[in-house]
């Protein structure tokens, strides 16, 4: 078999990290509050909530690597 046909879907997973890991944050961070719902586990759910921000970070590194957002910043003075 060939060696690129076997490393494309790895260089293509590589080339989504971002969003790969972004998305599970969200799914480990819903799990975790589902869980702790289910077991009445406050401390869990409330817990589990820190995924989100880091997840929505790599959601933004991830998107501005694609060029969705501008290099500048919007909020500079003339």
């Amino acid at each position: 078999m060939d060696r690129d046909v076997l490393l494309r879907p790895f260089a293509l997973l590589m080339e989504y990290r971002m969003y790969l890991l972004a998305v599970s944050g969200f799914l480990i961070a819903g799990a975790a509050v589902t869980y702790g719902l289910r077991t009445e586990d406050t401390v869990m759910a409330l817990g589990a909530l820190l995924f989100l921000p880091n997840a929505l970070v790599l959601l933004g590194v991830g998107l501005r690597e694609r060029g969705w957002f501008d290099e500048g910043s919007p909020i500079t003075p003339d």
